[in-house]
């Protein structure tokens, strides 16, 4: 038994060496939401080396192992059907016909043994304890383990917890699963197990299958639900493949008992050894990028998030993916959506800054977009630290509530918790280790099953973020839903603070549409107008109990969105982007009861951070006029664009708009474009 382990170590250390030679991983690029996708190009690359040296390296490391077997005196034909010892028989002799009749029973005892094969063997319980811990090493490793580690690397940007925070959790909750599933299975009694272990490899490989050649199409977990009427042709290929590899498998393990278990085996071996490499390589690939980085995290929690002043409110809400022509849409069908928006005026001509909402959102919070010479690179870097916004706004003697999302304040996130009363600074974040492995679990079924099965656990990126950190602190999410169900129940109250300064980003009109018309959780997906309706009932509910407090009057409130409604396309965009901008002042009750009005004035964010500068007693010199201060008439104002294709940003576009922002022909590329460097490898 030594011998033979020796052996076995030494045909994993052949592939393993020959995996390690290629150890080259390309790292994706970091996005604003997660991409369950993405695949390490490791795994592509070990697996094509590993094909390629085969014919370079198969005769050396065959000569190696015939000479291990001289040094262990190990019969290499062992248990092996061979040819005899052949000679020659005297037809004179008194045993020749004993010994053609022996040669004869021989030759049809051979014959069967060749078309029958041989025997299998019965195993052992320690052997199917060994070989049910192969093969479900194989699948957990796949499925549990390698999956969530690399989607985690890949989306550290839009997570609230870096790779070395999930890594131990994982890790360990893979080894349970590994241990109680092989014990579990090696209960099994003989063909019954069998079978169960081809049906987990068989899983396993279809899932690996999956990944690697099957997810390309598969889009970002940023809210947009999976429709599978788009995806109709790869849908079938995913579900042949899965019935080939499962089938194909299961009818080998009936037909040739031995032949299939060794494939099995042998493909649970290789597969592991080749994962296992990739695994190490990203954890290499990021314990680099985490000594690169700042060494700080933020938390944006919810804390005062439904708290205002008794004295003083600036109120902005920024209804996510809300476009002024769905507003329009929404006023049509239902004139009196807005009933509640009294003494508000909602300028129909408005123009954003950036979209999406990783560039637009920064956009609003700093005051910046990219400068004249800016590259990609210097733009990000430098926008919360040219742009004031905040801290001016500090600096006139206000608390300050920001609810959003911590991926959207970077890169100069450690600079908000000196300034943002929700927002913390953590070193290290204590993670809900079986809330993690559950969403995680979901996650990965996502990834690795078939097309056919994926909507079954279909996820966002801020599931992941809502299920993870354990602490005192509660996270603030994107959850229209549940933020106006507190709203409802718990209701608005006055802190101590004199003046508050309110930014409330939620889902708006972004899919998936979640919510019926007055706000609350829909049963089923509903659709735009429906979610754009019950996103307003939502904020009205707000205003009405402002009005109850005897606070609406002399609020300053802005509702708008972060761009509008868009689509990521690589060329010029097909239709106008404006998103909605509606602004109340401080007014008199009398004029605070009044209707909302429409302006056609040219504005829109280019206006945003001066007036609420102005509205909170700053000086607005930097940053241009407010928006009642702008007249109705031609205005050049700037957008850009994002290009895309499919997976990455390929370069910023910067429109200038002269007319009327509906209407697309108004809209006029300047060419001052920015390019986006290709992912980092």
């Amino acid at each position: 038994m030594p011998k033979r382990i020796a052996l076995a170590l030494f045909d994993i250390t052949s592939l393993l060496a020959s995996a390690c030679l290629v150890v080259l991983v390309a790292t994706p690029q970091a996005h604003a939401y997660v991409d369950p996708s993405v695949m390490t190009y490791t795994i592509q690359a070990v697996a094509g080396v590993a094909v390629a040296l085969s014919a370079v390296l198969g005769v050396a490391l065959r000569r190696t192992r015939k000479a291990l077997f001289r040094v262990f005196k190990i019969d290499e034909n062992a248990n092996k059907i061979v040819d005899p010892v052949v000679h020659a028989v005297n037809r004179y002799s008194p045993e020749a016909e004993s010994e053609l009749e022996k040669a004869d029973l021989a030759a049809i005892a051979d014959k069967s043994r060749l078309m029958h094969g041989p025997e299998p063997r019965k195993l052992k319980w320690s052997q199917r304890l060994l070989r049910a811990f192969i093969g479900c090493s194989f699948l957990v490793l796949t499925v549990f383990i390698a999956s969530p580690l690399e989607i985690i690397s890949s989306g550290t940007s839009s997570l609230d917890f870096g790779y070395f925070d999930a890594l131990p959790i994982v890790v360990c909750g893979g080894l349970i699963a590994i241990a109680v599933l092989s014990v579990l299975l090696s209960c099994l009694p003989g063909r019954l197990f069998d079978i169960a272990l081809t049906i987990i490899v068989a899983i396993g490989l279809a899932c690996y299958v999956q990944t690697l050649f099957l997810n390309g199409p598969l889009p970002a977990a940023d809210g947009t639900t999976l429709n599978l009427m788009k995806y109709k042709s790869i849908t079938v290929i995913s579900t042949a493949a899965w019935i080939f590899i499962i089938g194909g498998l299961l009818v080998l393990n009936a037909k040739k008992k031995p032949l299939g278990r060794t494939l099995i085996l042998t493909l649970s071996v290789g597969l592991i050894v080749v994962q296992s490499v990739s695994l190490i390589s990203i954890s290499v690939d990021n314990a680099k990028d985490e000594g690169d980085a700042n060494p700080s995290n933020v938390l944006v929690t919810t804390k005062g998030e439904f708290e205002v002043s008794a004295e003083n409110n600036v109120i902005v809400f920024v209804l996510d993916f809300f476009d002024t022509r769905l507003m329009n849409e929404v006023l049509a069908e239902y004139p009196d959506t807005l009933n509640e928006f009294t003494g508000f005026t909602y300028y129909e001509n408005s123009v954003g800054s950036m979209i999406p909402t990783r560039y637009g959102l920064p956009a609003l919070l700093s005051g910046e977009v990219p400068r004249e010479g800016d590259t990609y690179y210097e733009y990000l870097s430098a926008r919360y630290e040219r742009g004031t916004f905040i801290e001016d706004i500090s600096a006139q003697g206000y608390d300050i509530g920001l609810y959003t999302t911590s991926n959207y304040l970077i890169p100069s996130e450690s600079k908000f918790p000196a300034y943002v009363d929700n927002i913390v600074e953590v070193g290290h974040l204590e993670l809900n280790a079986p809330a993690l492995l559950s969403i995680l679990a979901k996650v990965s079924l996502y990834r690795e099953s078939p097309w056919i099965l994926k909507p079954l656990f279909w996820f966002n990126t801020d599931d992941i973020n809502n299920n993870a950190i354990s602490s005192d602190m509660s996270p603030y999410t994107f959850d229209d839903a549940k933020f106006a169900e507190t709203l409802r129940s718990e209701g608005l109250s006055t802190s101590d603070s004199e003046k508050s300064f309110q930014f409330i980003h939620l889902n708006g009109a972004h899919s998936p549409y979640t919510l019926d018309a007055e706000g609350n959780e829909a049963n089923d997906e509903t659709d735009k107008i429906t979610q754009a309706r019950g996103s307003l009932a939502m904020v009205s509910d707000y205003f009405k109990q402002l009005k109850e407090m005897g606070l609406y009057d002399d609020a300053f409130i802005i509702v708008t969105s972060d761009h509008g409604d868009f689509h990521l396309v690589n060329g010029p965009l097909p239709e106008p982007v404006s998103p909605i901008f509606l602004v109340k002042p401080r007014e008199t009750a009398e004029e605070a009861a009044q209707p909302f009005k429409t302006s056609q004035v040219p504005t829109g964010h280019i206006d945003f951070n001066s007036t609420v500068i102005d509205a909170v007693g700053g000086d607005t010199s930097k940053y241009g006029p407010t928006v009642f201060e702008i007249d109705e008439g031609e205005r050049p104002r700037y957008y850009w664009t994002t290009d895309s294709d499919g997976k990455n940003d390929v370069l910023l576009r910067q429109y200038v708009i002269s007319g009327h922002v509906l209407d697309i022909d108004n809209w006029e590329l300047t060419g001052d474009d920015i390019e986006v460097p290709p992912p980092s490898n």
